[in-house]
């Protein structure tokens, strides 16, 4: 290689043995390193103008590495910023994008996928992103809700931070509890419309679609209080559960999207449109296919997609989430609450059918529960134990509604073209079976007494016992 192809670069973290491990692996490739553990140490090396890239921890003994970035950039224009962080948040990832960093990696992180990160440095044209730094003051991001060390949700915090300032339409989708709402609340926070209202419609609305009683509507449909329609101008829009929407809501939520307001409002020419978020508990690729909903309104809405993650699948952040609501705890009673090392691995080992939503409600029970600072293991055990009773029989308590969910998910994939005999049968055999069991076993074999209390003849009962080849154990009483 020729020197003046070979590239320098800066590394600053705090970890000496994180420099050491980086500017080895970045020097056999080729580059030349020159590394610092300090804030004033990065910043001597790149006024000496040696670097085409830094690559920099966020944390740094003398400071926050992203309040000196746009310093760092006007110092030098064609310097290229990898930020590497072990907080692992969405604000950090924003903060990280609005201050110009060609890249945010979160810790830890491959390193082969930081010298691929590297090379990609010098094949992409740097577009100066300081006309548009807009400063993100800390808020309950840095280290609330919208937590995670986990790959995918690092992911989702990549997209969030590049789409946090556009207008394009997001589509959020995920089982009940993952935070669906909460992600679009934070993207709307952290732009730099946040001033501008965050309104959460019920499918209700697109009942209708005129300028008739429109503030009206959206007052009595959501809490804010919009006082004319400019205040409606760049506002987010937020819909839940979009396959709810029936064929003319679907009709008139698509108006609203390709007209928004200047149709109803012509005298009004400078309102901005609103920006969209939907979100959805099922596969709406699916109600497409089946003609359910409209392909035109699922391309416009799905622009930018955004899958989140059941608890179970990220089971890596239940730390993280349990001490957010610790601490939302603390803010709330102050009231000090502590979950030990083996008390999370119980928390992990839960199942968390709820998500999110129901690992924020065992928290709370925990904390109201437990009379000492640190929880105790058993009193866990007892509460996710209540919690698993509460899943089961919240069925139990409606039979009606457990059946009707059997059925959702036996029809999800349902193939209308694809024959099947006997329907009826063979659900009514699924129920009648275990309850014929139950019953024997109740009465201890007593075939009597069982179609009795079926309101079976003794006759009828034999001749299901023998379709169902049910094996008929007679105990004597204790």
């Amino acid at each position: 290689m020729e020197s003046k192809n070979i590239k320098n670069i800066i590394v600053v973290d705090d970890d000496r043995s994180i420099r050491v491990v980086i500017s080895t692996a970045l020097t056999r490739a080729g580059y030349n390193v020159k590394s610092s553990g300090t804030a004033a140490g990065m910043w001597r090396l790149v006024e000496s103008d040696f670097a085409d890239v830094l690559i920099t921890d966020v944390g740094l003994p003398d400071g926050d590495a992203l309040d000196i970035l746009p310093k760092l950039q006007n110092k030098n224009p064609n310097l290229k910023i990898i930020v590497m962080s072990a907080r692992t948040t969405l604000l950090t990832a924003v903060r990280a994008e609005k201050k110009g960093a060609f890249e945010y990696l979160p810790k830890p992180f491959d390193l082969d996928e930081l010298l691929n990160l590297v090379s990609s440095t010098f094949l992409e044209p740097k577009i100066s992103k300081n006309e548009f730094i807009i400063d993100v003051k800390k808020s309950i991001y840095d280290s609330g809700p919208v937590v995670g060390k986990s790959i995918v949700m690092q992911e989702i915090y990549k997209i969030i931070s590049r789409i946090v300032n556009t207008n394009f339409s997001i589509l959020i989708s995920g089982d009940s509890g993952t935070g669906k709402k909460l992600i679009a609340k934070s993207i709307h926070d952290l732009s730099s419309k946040t001033n501008n209202f965050f309104i959460n419609l019920d499918t209700k609305f697109f009942d209708d679609y005129s300028s008739d009683n429109l503030i009206e509507r959206i007052n009595t449909y959501t809490s804010v209080n919009v006082k004319d329609v400019n205040d409606l101008s760049g506002s987010s829009i937020y819909v839940k559960d979009i396959t709810e929407l029936s064929e003319e809501q679907q009709k008139n939520f698509l108006n609203f999207i390709e007209n928004g307001l200047t149709q109803l409002f012509p005298e009004s020419s400078n309102l901005e449109k609103s920006r969209i978020f939907v979100s959805t508990k099922k596969n709406i690729l699916n109600d497409v296919e089946k003609g359910l909903f409209r392909e035109d309104l699922y391309y416009i809405l799905n622009v930018v997609p955004i899958k989140l993650p059941s608890l179970k699948d990220r089971f890596e952040d239940i730390p993280d989430l349990s001490s957010a609501f610790l601490n939302a705890n603390y803010k709330n009673t102050f009231t000090m609450r502590k979950i030990s090392y083996e008390g999370m691995n119980l928390l992990k080992e839960y199942s968390w059918p709820g998500n999110i939503r129901e690992l924020k409600n065992v928290i709370e029970r925990l904390c109201l529960l437990s009379s000492t600072e640190d929880i105790s293991l058993n009193l866990i055990k007892e509460v996710l134990s209540e919690d698993r009773f509460d899943e089961e029989s919240k069925y139990e308590e409606n039979l009606e509604l457990y059946f009707k969910n059997y059925l959702k998910k036996y029809f999800k994939d349902f193939d209308e073209n694809l024959s099947l005999n006997n329907l009826h049968n063979n659900f009514i055999s699924k129920i009648e079976k275990p309850l014929i069991e139950t019953t024997l076993n109740l009465f201890r074999g007593n075939q009597i007494k069982a179609s009795k209390c079926l309101g079976f003849n003794r006759n009828t009962l034999r001749s299901k016992i023998n379709l169902y080849g049910i094996q008929v154990i007679k105990k004597r009483k204790a």
